[in-house]
C-alpha cells in the first residue's frame, strides 16, 4: 500500500513540469494548486498508513506477550488438574519444609539428569529424608515456583536413589507430568508409560494411561489414544481419570 501510494505521488508531480504553454497564468495557478492538495492528501495517507503500521506492530507485540501467559496459565492449569485428580486418587504429598528447601536447592543446580546417583539400601532408609526429597521435587512443580526442568531431574534423582519406595509409582508418574508440561512429549510418554507398565496398581496408573491418550492424540494417533481411553474404562472405571477418559471419546464420537 505504501508503494502505490508513492507511485500516485510521482504521477501527480509530472503534469506540473509538462508544458503549459497553451494555458494562461490563473489556470496554472490553479492547476498547481491542485496537484499541490493532492500531493497534501497523498502525504496524509502516507503518514496515516505508516501509523497503521506502527500500531499493527504494537499489536503483534502484544498477542506474542498475551500468547506467552496463555501458556503459563495453560501450564499452571495443568499441575491444579492433576493435583486434584491426585487428591481424588489419595496420593500422599507430604510436607517437610526444612528439608524440601534445601533439595530443592540443589535440584536447581546445572547438574544434569543423566549423573549417575547411588541407590540407597532399602534397609538403611530415613523416611523422614525421603519424604522430604519427594515433597522437595513436588513443591517445584507449584504455581509459586514453575520449576519444571528442575522438577524432572528431582524426581530423576528420587527414583534413582529409591528405586523400590512406595513413593516410586508417584514419582515416576510426576516425572512425565514436569516433562508434560514442558511439552517435552516423547520424555513425557516414555516417563508415563512405565508407570502403567511398572506400577499398574498404582493410583498413578489411571492418570498416566489418560495422559498417554491425550499425548497420542496430540501426536495425531487417534486410534491409540481411542485405545488409552478405553483402556483406562476398562482397567480403571471409578478413577478420576475414567470420567476424562469418557469425556475424551465422547467429543471424539465414540
Amino acid at each position: 500500500m505504501t508503494l502505490r501510494l508513492v507511485s500516485m505521488l510521482v504521477i501527480a508531480l509530472l503534469p506540473v513540469f509538462a508544458p503549459a504553454a497553451e494555458l494562461t497564468t490563473a489556470q496554472r495557478l490553479e492547476l498547481l494548486e491542485r496537484r499541490v492538495n493532492r500531493i497534501t492528501e497523498l502525504t496524509m495517507e502516507l503518514d496515516e498508513v505508516r501509523r497503521e503500521n506502527r500500531q499493527l506492530r504494537g499489536s503483534i507485540e502484544s498477542l506474542g506477550n498475551e500468547i506467552e501467559q496463555l501458556k503459563r496459565k495453560q501450564r499452571d492449569i495443568y499441575i491444579d488438574m492433576d493435583q486434584r485428580l491426585s487428591a481424588g486418587q489419595g496420593a500422599d504429598e507430604v510436607a517437610a519444609p526444612a528439608v524440601a528447601a534445601s533439595v530443592a536447592a540443589q535440584a536447581g543446580t546445572s547438574a544434569p539428569v543423566e549423573r549417575a546417583v547411588a541407590a540407597v539400601d532399602p534397609a538403611r532408609v530415613d523416611r523422614a529424608q525421603v519424604q522430604a526429597e519427594y515433597q522437595a521435587a513436588y513443591d517445584l512443580l507449584s504455581p509459586q515456583q514453575k520449576r519444571y526442568e528442575d522438577a524432572a531431574k528431582a524426581f530423576a534423582v528420587f527414583l534413582q536413589k529409591y528405586p523400590q519406595d512406595e513413593l516410586a509409582p508417584n514419582a515416576q508418574y510426576w516425572l512425565g507430568e514436569s516433562h508434560y508440561v514442558s511439552q517435552h512429549n516423547a520424555e513425557a510418554l516414555q516417563a508415563f508409560e512405565v508407570v502403567v507398565s511398572r506400577y499398574p496398581d498404582s493410583t498413578k496408573a489411571p492418570g498416566a494411561l489418560f495422559k498417554i491418550g491425550r499425548l497420542q492424540q496430540a501426536a495425531g494417533n487417534n486410534d491409540a489414544a481411542r485405545a488409552s481411553y478405553e483402556k483406562v474404562l476398562r482397567d480403571y472405571p471409578d478413577s478420576p481419570a475414567a470420567g476424562l477418559a469418557r469425556q475424551r471419546l465422547e467429543q471424539s464420537g465414540r
